[in-house]
């Protein structure tokens, strides 16, 4: 709807929208400025399409269900995703991702998961992804900007 108010993406919807929908329909959506429903959406765009009514509740028992998971391990894992996009190799990925399962297998976390599913109970994870984190973490570069407004 950009173009149709002279207007151009926003908040990462350049970064984003294309690793969603992939590169044509991205060109299609943000080219044409079309509005559609939900229902019409294209696949990729959304996880889940639920009443209004319901969207709280959803949210709720997502964010419940990751909470089931070591915070450490959510923290890792959400960053791998978030910063291996388009321009990591599988090679860097590869990489990154022995590095991290070598060092959080490791950890109270690892052993906390597999002794509470052997002893199929709750696992109640000790670290704390602020506090615990790899000496590594972060791996990658910090980009400086300065901006001209």
């Amino acid at each position: 709807v950009f173009g149709k108010r002279g207007l151009t993406m926003e908040c990462l919807s350049s970064y984003f929208l294309e690793r969603c929908v992939g590169h044509k329909v991205a060109m299609e959506l943000v080219l044409t400025g079309r509005v559609f429903r939900a229902k019409e959406a294209p696949s990729g765009l959304f996880n889940y399409i639920v009443p209004a009514d319901m969207v709280l509740t959803k949210a709720i028992d997502l964010a419940k269900e990751i909470c089931e998971t070591s915070p450490m391990s959510c923290m890792l894992n959400r960053h791998m995703i978030i910063r291996h996009g388009y321009s990591t190799s599988p090679e860097e990925a590869h990489l990154l991702e022995s590095k991290s399962i070598y060092w959080v297998s490791r950890q109270a976390d690892s052993r906390e998961g597999i002794k509470s599913f052997l002893e199929k109970r709750q696992p109640e994870y000790p670290m704390d992804p602020f506090k615990d984190s790899p000496d590594w973490f972060p791996w990658w570069k910090e980009v400086s900007t300065k901006s001209r407004l």
